[in-house]
């Protein structure tokens, strides 16, 4: 069987969010938005702008770069830089308002791996569900739900109801379910979480094996050491722009700067 082949483009793709709160309109609104809008903040959202009364958040900003066969991508950046709106349109979950985005191969997106999980319904139900949702055929989810219900490690449980789960054991069989299944490009606002420590060495072989199947990874993250983990390269974002795309650690080095630069604009005046 083929490798599996997976491509991002990027061309200078913009999103825009019109914000249609009618108490915009206010006088107070209309004193205090001119400023808010032209002044920005400098560790939070993106850009808002203001044009014949609209006013508009800019969450991308004429952002262009591509990922080919074998690129694992950290996107970096402050809080409302723009990180989760970029995978959202990578999954086709949002549309740029301008610019093009093309996305080659099957697609993952991995924001929730709880997602599908129906409390009265029991373990073995949501291997199907949530096997479907991510793109799993009724063969192929037959055929892995042994494996699935051996690697949780959950014991009859897995024909109980979900409710009568810990957490723990939730996350478990999330986890179990979604790394058994196959696409070209996994999306992840953050590294799947493994639940308890015990399971926790396990769970990071499986990981990696999961990620190692996939043609192209973009995972969004705070942390250098998941970015130096997972990827080969680096996205910055900041106020929905493309600051820089490279080694990774060449890009923390510039997330770090910004950080510093940004809490000391923040920081309030020595009295």
């Amino acid at each position: 069987m083929a490798a599996p082949a997976g491509r991002i483009v990027f061309d200078h793709a913009s999103v825009d969010f019109p914000i249609f709160d009618v108490s915009a309109r206010s006088l107070r609104r209309q004193l205090l938005l001119p400023g808010l809008v032209s002044r920005g903040t400098p560790s939070v959202g993106g850009n808002m702008r203001r044009n014949r009364g609209l006013i508009t958040v800019k969450a991308l900003d004429d952002v262009s770069f591509a990922l080919q066969d074998g690129d694992r991508v950290a996107v970096l950046g402050h809080n409302g830089a723009g990180k989760t709106t970029l995978l959202r349109v990578a999954t086709g979950i949002y549309e740029p308002t301008a610019g093009d985005v093309m996305v080659q191969g099957r697609v993952m997106p991995l924001f929730n791996i709880l997602e599908g999980m129906v409390p009265d319904g029991p373990g073995t139900e949501m291997v199907k569900v949530r096997g479907t949702l991510l793109g799993m055929t009724a063969a192929e989810i037959e055929e892995k739900t042994p494996e699935i219900a051996e690697f949780c490690d959950l014991g009859e449980y897995i024909h109980m109801p979900v409710r009568t789960y810990s957490a723990g054991m939730q996350v478990r069989l999330a986890f179990a379910i979604t790394t058994a299944a196959a696409s070209d490009i996994l999306i992840m606002d953050e590294v799947i979480g493994a639940g308890d420590a015990a399971f926790f060495e396990r769970a990071q072989v499986r990981l990696r094996a999961f990620v190692d199947r996939a043609s192209v990874l973009m995972v969004a993250t705070h942390s250098p050491d998941v970015a130096r983990q997972w990827c080969n390269k680096a996205i910055l974002l900041e106020h929905g722009r493309l600051l820089e795309i490279g080694p990774v650690d060449s890009v923390i080095r510039s997330y770090e700067r910004l950080v510093r630069i940004t809490s000391a604009a923040g920081a309030p005046a020595a009295p």
